[in-house]
């Protein structure tokens, strides 16, 4: 019954499938402004990768993704890699890929 009622919120809001998709998109092959794939770093799955030091985003809060990739793309911590790749996501595209990787577990 839980099943049927999430489908039907889903299909109820086709912002949230079209918000997932775009995150998912971006996370496996980068946008068209120059971002590249984060899963070339943080893994398909967004477990990470420590001998590269990315760390892992799967099943993370949204919000926390969300704030660290808005601060990257003010130049206010992370590399200078991240920091590019999040000036060349839009504010929308940051919240989408943040929501997608929140997902993940």
């Amino acid at each position: 019954m839980r099943r049927v009622i999430l489908l039907a919120l889903l299909l109820g809001f086709p912002g949230f499938a079209a918000a997932q998709s775009k995150g998912a998109e971006i996370a496996e092959h980068g946008n068209d402004n120059g971002a590249l794939p984060c899963a070339a770093c943080h893994g398909e799955a967004g477990q990470g990768n420590t001998a590269i030091g990315a760390p892992a985003l799967a099943g993370l809060p949204q919000a926390v993704i969300a704030s660290k990739l808005q601060a990257f793309a003010a130049s206010q911590g992370g590399n200078a890699m991240m920091q590019r790749i999040a000036r060349a996501l839009s504010p929308d595209e940051r919240i989408a890929v943040a929501d997608y990787f929140n997902r993940l577990k």
